[in-house]
């Protein structure tokens, strides 16, 4: 939730890079509507996703920590390493552009 303004920010000025932002609210099965009336709150633009059951078991219970970020290509397979922990817009933006490096 505290990042929210800063990935709002992140997504506003790197998706004419083709980059996209969507948030995965792991936590909002069981308080989709305490998690929808957050989403309207933020003023959010980016997608954000909660997930199902089957989500959960398949990939949610796999990470150890909240938030962990990983890097999909447009083939929907992950790139890099998974981050761990939260960054500031420019933290972001730095390894992102190095994964675009990696992916032209």
């Amino acid at each position: 939730m505290e990042e929210m303004p800063e990935v709002q920010a992140l997504y506003t000025e790197m998706k004419e890079q083709g980059v996209n932002v969507i948030g995965i609210v792991a936590d909002g099965i069981d308080n989709e509507i305490v998690v929808l009336d957050v989403l309207r709150k933020s003023d959010v633009t980016f997608k954000n996703i909660i997930p199902n059951d089957k989500f959960v078991d398949d990939f949610l219970n796999k990470i150890n920590a909240v938030p962990t970020t990983i890097f999909v290509n447009s083939n929907g397979e992950i790139i890099g390493e998974p981050v761990i922990g939260s960054r500031d817009k420019e933290g972001y933006k730095e390894i992102i552009e190095e994964a675009l490096k990696n992916v032209k």
